[in-house]
């Protein structure tokens, strides 16, 4: 699945309009539309990025034609750099709350 088509549900999944991605992003409608379509080819590393962030995948799945699905793996990582994001307390929290669940099993 090319990046383009991927950009594209990850998109529909939101239910998104691609006026309302673009404000979120920064970028212009246009630019969207353009990567959607793989009519822009190379968009750059900090580009990518932030459509990963803002769609909460890695960046090696927007760019790997052979994932057609965000794996386990992908959605780890995500976890994983949401939650460094956070200050120290905040992660302190969320690893409690880890710990309490991982209990109960």
């Amino acid at each position: 699945m090319s990046l383009g088509s991927k950009l594209n549900e990850l998109r529909a999944k939101k239910g998104e309009s691609l006026q309302q991605a673009a404000d979120s992003l920064g970028i212009t409608k246009t630019h969207i539309w353009e990567l959607e379509k793989g009519k822009s080819a190379n968009p750059t590393a900090e580009l990518l990025k932030k459509l990963a962030d803002y769609y909460k995948v890695t960046v090696d799945f927007l760019i790997d034609p052979n994932q057609s699905e965000p794996g386990l793996n992908d959605e780890a990582m995500v976890f994983y750099r949401d939650l460094k994001s956070l200050d120290q307390k905040d992660q302190e929290v969320i690893l409690n709350v880890m710990k309490t669940l991982r209990g109960k099993g």
